[in-house]
């Protein structure tokens, strides 16, 4: 009988599952996580732990459904890093025969990956050095240094500034983590490129996303969106592109003066983000949304939970991915499960996720004239709403299949230790 195979994953947050004991609220994101590791928890092929980053003083260790979870207290100095002490110590007690890092942009995932050396597979979130050239969100700067909107040419430079300081500080970072896996995991074309590019030498494997249960369960019908409602799920950092959504929005206006976008995640009009609504993106957006005379026609949701996306989803009549980059966007998909009508940039590994017409509307991400004819013709037939949507649910479904995607991640950790060439030698000698 073969040994049951151990594998360590590592977390850049505290999941939901043991959030409470742990004294930290739930976090909206890591969801797909915790479903997966379920998932996974279930086949006793494997014994699953996770190592989880964590704002707290004192390292923990928690049994839950079949599942080892390690909250390792961040450090004060740079809360994106543990110590290595405690890296070696979750390894020395866990001993895994594969490490499997979630994304590589976070320093302390670098100590792991460099410090384990048994199989170590990485799976992509962001690739920050896919992203660098993209991260300003190709912003006008040179016409914002404009020393009569001084406001505005400050947050040009704060921006320039960021970038140089705290974005393009993490890159030497990813860079070395994914060259110190042996394996690498995407779910996109554009993952696939990035692993190439920057460690050709490890193994690639594909494997998609389980989304949220709330996602599945819930479908968009057009006699319940409320019309011209747009929804985009993020307005955090220039390279999210909104900007070139509300420019898009402008020239809509006057056709359809009563359209509207709700934008999830952080509110700038709020006091934790002074700075940001001062000299941040956040800065920039208000100033476009003033200046566009679109005070009226746009809202600010804030972060979030499950229930309340979905909600929002569902009486929206259009999804806009209007990102300049992403290597697969989540709420894609599942604006798409839902069946949402979704108009997205030709960006990235959206191209992976649905097809030009058929799942989706495309349109080249810093063009607004052409995001403005795609959202026109959506919001003038109904019938290419209701197809997009018919279509997109099935793709999605499929994509995003629970059971698909566990036997996709079981299929590669058996690949990896072996299991896979055992399992078939057996089931010969069988025969």
């Amino acid at each position: 009988m073969t040994s049951v195979k151990k594998i360590l994953w590592t977390a850049n947050i505290p999941l939901p599952a043991v959030a409470e004991q742990l004294g930290l609220p739930a976090s909206p994101f890591g969801g797909w996580l915790t479903l997966m590791t379920r998932g996974l928890a279930k086949d006793q092929r494997f014994k699953i732990a996770i190592a989880m980053r964590c704002p707290i003083s004192d390292f923990q260790v928690i049994e839950k459904d079949n599942i080892t979870y390690y909250a390792m207290p961040q450090l004060r100095a740079d809360q994106y890093d543990v110590e290595q002490s405690v890296c070696d110590r979750v390894l020395n007690h866990f001993k895994p025969d594969i490490l499997h890092c979630e994304g590589a942009e976070m320093r302390y995932t670098r100590r792991f990956l460099e410090t384990w050396q048994g199989e170590r597979l990485l799976s992509m979130q962001g690739v920050i050095n896919g992203y660098t050239q993209y991260e300003l969100g190709r912003l006008p700067l040179l016409d914002m240094l404009n020393p009569f909107h001084p406001k505005v040419a400050l947050t040009a430079v704060a921006l320039i500034v960021n970038k140089l300081w705290r974005f393009n500080s993490r890159l030497n970072h990813e860079r070395a983590a994914m060259q110190c896996a042996t394996h690498l995991m995407g779910r996109t074309e554009w993952d696939q490129a990035q692993a190439f590019a920057i460690n050709p030498a490890a193994s690639y494997h594909s494997c998609s996303r389980i989304l949220r249960d709330t996602f599945y369960q819930t479908q968009w019908q057009l006699e319940q969106a409320k019309r011209f409602t747009l929804f985009v799920g993020n307005a955090g950092s220039p390279r999210k592109g909104v900007h070139v959504l509300l420019q898009a929005v402008a020239q809509l206006k006057q056709h359809f003066p009563a359209i509207r976008v709700r934008i999830a995640g952080e509110n700038p009009h709020t006091k934790a983000s002074a700075v940001k609504r001062m000299i941040g993106y956040g800065s920039y957006i208000n100033h476009l949304i003033h200046t566009l005379k679109l005070d009226e026609n746009v809202e600010f949701l804030g972060v979030l939970q499950e229930q309340d996306m979905a909600k929002q989803l569902a009486s929206s009549h259009v999804y806009v991915m209007s990102s300049i980059i992403e290597n697969s966007p989540n709420t894609l998909g599942e604006a798409m499960i839902m069946g949402v009508p979704c108009v997205t940039a030709f960006a990235g590994g959206t191209p992976t996720m649905a097809t030009d017409e058929q799942e989706a509307l495309f349109y080249r991400a810093d063009d607004p004239a052409m995001l403005a004819l795609k959202l026109k013709r959506i919001f003038e037939s109904d019938e290419l709403a209701c197809r997009l949507s018919q279509h997109a649910r099935k793709k999605a479904m499929h994509t995003h299949n629970p059971e698909r995607n566990v036997k996709a991640l079981v299929d590669t950790y058996l690949l990896i230790t072996g299991f896979a060439e055992q399992t078939t030698t057996a089931d010969q000698q069988e025969m």
